[in-house]
């Protein structure tokens, strides 16, 4: 018996939903961009990862904000981050990601923010 080839891309579909995905971002010169999650429940892990993929000198500012805009970590020029935090408070947690020192690079960033 031969499957169709529409049913392993439905599976593949249902399969990769199941599962984190890594994203990526085209940041201009001189931009801000963040993303933003909920986290439902008072000391849950949230997992931070990024990676400057190309563009100028392949760094990036970025920070991690939590609720009332408290600050959880914030580093200027970086190419890559692998981080794992505990929220503190439930709420909206922010991954800003900024570009402004830069005038004519855009930056290529992949990350992945999982709680």
């Amino acid at each position: 018996m031969r499957i169709h080839p529409l049913l392993y891309g439905l599976l593949a579909f249902m399969l990769s939903s199941a599962s984190a995905t890594a994203l990526t971002y085209k940041l201009a010169p001189n931009e801000k961009a963040c993303f933003f999650t909920y986290v439902e429940q008072k000391n849950a892990k949230v997992a931070f990862y990024f990676a400057v993929q190309s563009g100028g000198s392949f760094d990036v500012d970025y920070a991690v904000v939590g609720p009332n805009d408290k600050i959880i970590m914030s580093n200027p020029k970086e190419r890559q981050g692998d981080f794992v935090f505990t929220a503190q408070d439930a709420g909206e947690y922010r991954v800003c990601f900024n570009n402004e020192m830069s005038t004519f690079a855009e930056k290529m960033v992949d990350f992945e923010i999982a709680v």
